[in-house]
């Protein structure tokens, strides 16, 4: 899956190829789907409607040839050295594991168009194993074969298990949190790869960075050039002329100038496979034959324990690989697919596998993609995977030995230069210039060191160019004062103009997002601004700040003390984020909401502001002083109410204006509990109701008496007698109350600009 691993097959040209280059990549993108229907394929239930039938039959005869050949080839790669003489048993076990693998993800997987086979990591890992056996173990014959079939059985069953187990326990939402730069470039590897293993099938050369001069000595680039060349045509066909049957057409058209080369050169069958250029040979008989139950007591089941390691490393790789194909499945077909039940599907394939000796393995992203291509969509894609590997199973590679070589390398070359266009140009501008360095590293470190270490290495930088970018994120949500950034307690005007007066002593600072080691700093250097000689009080607020680390909260540790060396008094709201701290306790009063804070700061403004001077007359007193109060009998009423009784009902009409004289009112709202939230505070001295006459609408929320208060109620109905009557205390009234709300309009004006709003 995640590297390029290719070695000739002693004794054998089973495309010398189809070593595991071949098919990396292709499992690891499908750019089939999106494209394939946007060219106006239609489908019924997933069966193809009649117009497409031709590139259906097609596509299955030969995913169902492709298929065959990927399982034999990584059979190949386990079954040699000492395991030759078993090679025929090995293709029989893993034809098997396909067709079971096949079918199961034709019917079980969230995606039904996906095609399930062996892969080639684990069996790179197990060829590994099998090394061990015979050096170490010192087992051969019967045994030796024995013991790799079980070892693999084994592989596949606890792949099968933990798929099932994690699919269930919905442990692959965590390649949700894959960055979008690293599926990306992770597809864009997969296009590199892709074509390094088609020009791998092509010359019979394992595409590898110490072996690129071979790739240009005489004779050679004649073999890999006119497949890159096929290739790209491919890709510029397909994109070209939006059809169906482009590329069908295509891929006959480059079997027929295959077959014409080889006639051209006036070779045999058995000359053109002796050069490469044929597939095989294969046995002509079936391999169905070949397999024995004894197996199962012939194993050495000591030795099979002993490689537990390997065990575990294949379940490792299978799990990730599943979740990154399927993402990358998701990506390409522009659609959510269930990442869970595509693990749980794989895993379910792979236990039933087991159960026939087959090769672990889960999504051929490869062969999807060109299923898709060719018009396989649902579980047609699948069951032409099965049906190809039953074949051969049954009837032998007999069919195999007449195919070009060049053929299959085209293909595998177009798949990977389509993926390359996709993901290295066309997308390169919808990405920043830093997200396209990620894209760019990880096919190069993908071809040069091994597919894991490239998508870890994405992971890694990608998290560090996070870090950075976050870091340059202003958390402080806003930077105000109290002038601007009031508390819910309503107030009258006088004492609001004291707080526009004074309030720039108490700066407020409000917070948002994740604190880490990198913001913490920027957030002491903004209190260092905010705190001076005119500043008494700080309240940095804590309620949009998702979670905190250690080093943050060493910082706030820091801030305190820099605010009392300054004299300054720090508040601290919203702190529920700050009870997970680890560092110990912060020297500052903790409130529940911003809110409580600010009003207390308030209250400990005004009274300061108001020692040693009188208080200053209520100017609704004064509106009502420009009369007689007998005049105002029937206009104005005194209202008592005692805690707790309503004094405005939400949604209620009313035409009334309250003054509260003396006590306290509070406002609430119904939350999302069922219960009452209280929004706001009425002081004495403020105006209550006067929203409802002017906008002509009901009552927004409840009043309700938190003391015992004595109001003054304005009978709004009469406003026109008493505009006739007193027009000087009418005019002398609207106009208050429209100073009251205007001066309400610019605090709220003031904040939003504050927010950036």
């Amino acid at each position: 899956m995640y590297e390029i691993a290719t070695r000739p097959l002693p004794g054998r040209r089973v495309c010398h190829v189809l070593n595991v280059a071949i098919c990396n990549g292709g499992r690891h993108g499908d750019v089939g789907e999106t494209r394939f229907r946007a060219r106006g394929t239609k489908t019924v239930g997933g069966i193809l409607r009649q117009g497409n039938l031709l590139s259906a039959a097609f596509g299955a005869a030969f995913i169902g040839i492709v298929s065959a050949v990927f399982a034999i080839s990584f059979a190949a790669i386990i079954y040699t050295g000492p395991l030759a003489p078993f090679f025929d048993r090995g293709i029989a076990l893993t034809l098997m594991g396909s067709v079971v693998l096949a079918v199961t993800g034709a019917f079980v997987l969230s995606y039904r168009g996906s095609i399930m086979q062996p892969q080639d990591v684990p069996a790179i890992l197990l060829s590994g194993a099998v090394a061990t056996l015979v050096g170490q173990q010192g087992l051969g014959g019967e045994t030796l074969f024995a013991t790799t079939a079980m070892l693999i059985a084994a592989a596949s069953l606890a792949t099968g298990v933990v798929g099932l187990l994690a699919g269930q326990l919905r442990l692959a939402n965590l390649a949700r949190y894959i960055p979008y730069p690293v599926l990306a470039g992770f597809l864009a590897a997969t296009g590199l790869l892709l074509l390094l293993g088609g020009i791998g099938v092509a010359t019979g050369l394992a595409p590898e960075p110490h072996n690129l001069a071979l790739f240009f000595e005489p004779g050679v680039p004649i073999k890999w050039v006119p497949v890159c060349i096929a290739g790209a045509a491919m890709v510029a066909a397909t994109r070209v002329f939006a059809s169906t049957l482009t590329l069908p057409v295509a891929l006959i058209a480059v079997t027929c100038v295959f077959f014409a080369i080889i006639a051209a050169l006036g070779l045999s069958q058995e000359e053109a496979r002796a050069n490469g250029l044929l597939l095989g040979p294969f046995a002509e008989g079936g391999f169905l034959t070949t397999v024995n139950p004894d197996i199962v007591g012939d194993a050495d089941w000591g030795a099979v324990l002993s490689q537990l390691p390997v065990i575990l490393t294949i379940v490792a790789v299978s799990m990730l690989g599943t979740t990154l194909n399927a993402s990358g499945l998701e990506l390409e077909l522009g659609r959510d697919l269930d990442i869970n039940a595509e693990l749980r599907g794989a895993g379910f394939g792979n236990a039933l596998s087991a159960l026939l000796g087959g090769l672990p393995g889960y999504h051929l992203l490869g062969e999807t993609m060109l299923a898709a291509r060719l018009g396989l969509v649902g579980p047609l894609a699948g069951i032409s995977s099965a049906i190809g590997c039953l074949i051969v199973l049954v009837f032998g590679g007999g069919i195999l030995s007449a195919m070009p070589t060049g053929l299959f390398a085209t293909v595998i070359a177009f798949l990977g230069i389509d993926l390359l266009y996709t993901w290295l140009w066309s997308e390169r501008r919808n990405l920043s210039g830093w997200d396209y360095a990620i894209v760019v590293l990880i096919p190069l470190i993908a071809v040069s060191v091994s597919f894991l270490s490239a998508i870890a290495v994405g992971l890694v930088v990608a998290l560090c160019f996070f870090v950075i970018a976050y870091a340059r994120l202003d958390v402080i949500r806003s930077a105000t004062s109290i002038v601007v950034r009031r508390s819910y307690v309503e107030r009258p005007d006088a004492e609001l103009e004291r707080l526009a007066e004074i309030g720039n002593r108490a700066q407020v600072i409000e917070l948002s997002g994740y604190l880490f080691f990198a913001s913490a700093n920027v957030l002491r250097q903004k209190v260092a601004d905010m705190i001076g000689p005119d500043v008494g009080w700080l309240v940095v607020d804590f309620n949009h700040v998702s979670g905190i680390d250690i080093s943050t909260w060493h910082m706030l540790q820091r801030i305190a003390a820099d605010c009392a060396q300054q004299e300054v008094q720090l508040l601290l709201s919203g702190t529920d984020v700050l009870e997970t701290g680890k560092g110990g306790q912060l020297n500052a009063p903790h409130y529940k909401t911003l809110d409580l804070a600010l009003e207390h700061i308030e209250d400990a403004l005004l009274a300061d502001a108001e020692k040693g001077s009188d208080t200053q007359p209520n100017p609704f007193e004064e509106v009502l002083a420009l009369a007689p109060a007998a005049q105002f009998e029937r206009y104005v009423t005194a209202v008592t109410v005692q805690a707790g009784e309503v004094v405005m009902a939400r949604g209620s009409e009313g035409q009334d204006v309250y003054v509260l004289q003396s006590g306290q009112l509070q406002v609430e709202l119904p939350n999302e509990a069922g219960t009452s939230a209280v929004v706001a505070q009425i002081r004495p001295g403020s105006v209550v109701g006067e929203m409802a006459y002017y906008t002509g609408s009901g009552r927004s929320a409840n009043i309700v008496a938190s003391t015992p208060a004595t109001l003054l109620r304005l009978d709004m109905a009469q406003m026109g007698s008493l505009e006739q009557e007193l027009p000087a205390v009418a005019a002398a009234f609207h106009k208050l109350i429209a100073r009251h709300t205007a001066m309400r309009l610019q605090r709220t004006t003031n904040f939003l600009r504050n927010l950036g709003m």
